[in-house]
């Protein structure tokens, strides 16, 4: 999938990313069954992933995602 946006749209999606991968990290840190911190640990993955691809994007000034 492809999707277009604006810089000023990237940088405020990113900013939306970095403040839930901060609680991510705080629920995984709180997290009491096994299965539930891996699944929240698969997701701060994909997410901090995305958030590292947009970041670049963001700083090329080409914003596709």
């Amino acid at each position: 999938m492809l999707l277009e946006m604006t810089a000023v749209e990237a940088r405020e999606l990113k900013e939306v990313l970095d403040s839930s991968l901060r609680k991510l990290l705080d629920e995984i840190a709180h997290a009491d069954h096994r299965a539930y911190r891996e699944m929240l640990q698969a997701r701060y993955s994909r997410l901090e992933q995305l958030n590292h691809r947009l970041g670049a994007s963001v700083e090329s000034d080409q914003v596709y995602a």
